[in-house]
């Protein structure tokens, strides 16, 4: 295995940890309590300016080894926190307005998706693809406690829906 195989698979691990972090019900830090998510928007910058067009600019596996390991070191606070959470069932209550470190793990959770997908391209419009991308959109939705009780039932048709939608894609190509 090759250097930036390598980091390519430790930054999907970053990818998988973010997500369960978004994903738990934890809340974020508050005001006092806020983490410094440098390293992370650093690693997101980086990838931005890599992943401009449609095929990714390979950043050296060295680099990227080390601005992943940056970015596990400043979450594994939250990391530890959302596997110490109550578990899926419980729910965020929604914020009058997205706090920076959240935003910042958003933006870097889209920006390492965006970085992979480049990577190899000619996978990113085939329907699997598009139909996970929106799969794991719609599970960041679930995390929300909104008010509406049709919200989590609609949420979980739509994502159930979708999986149906994937096995189909998958499993009966036209050509």
């Amino acid at each position: 295995m090759n250097q930036n195989t390598f980091a390519e698979a430790q930054l999907g691990g970053l990818r998988d940890c973010l997500e369960r972090i978004l994903l738990s019900s934890t809340p974020s830090p508050d005001a006092e309590n806020r983490l410094t998510l440098f390293n992370c928007y650093g690693l997101a910058s980086a990838l931005a300016e890599r992943a401009i067009t449609f095929r990714t600019h390979r950043l050296d596996g060295d680099v990227l080894e080390r601005l992943v390991e940056g970015c596990r070191q400043e979450l594994a606070p939250l990391a530890i926190g959302s596997d110490e959470a109550t578990g899926r069932l419980a729910k965020r209550l929604v914020p009058h307005e997205i706090s920076e470190d959240e935003m910042t793990l958003r933006w870097l959770l889209s920006t390492i998706e965006r970085y992979l997908e480049g990577l190899e391209p000619e996978y990113v419009a085939l329907p699997v693809h598009q139909l996970n991308r929106a799969m794991c959109q719609a599970r960041l939705m679930q995390v929300w406690d909104v008010a509406d009780a049709k919200y989590q039932r609609t949420l979980r048709l739509a994502l159930n829906h979708l999986e149906q939608a994937i096995f189909a894609a998958m499993c009966a190509p036209r050509n």
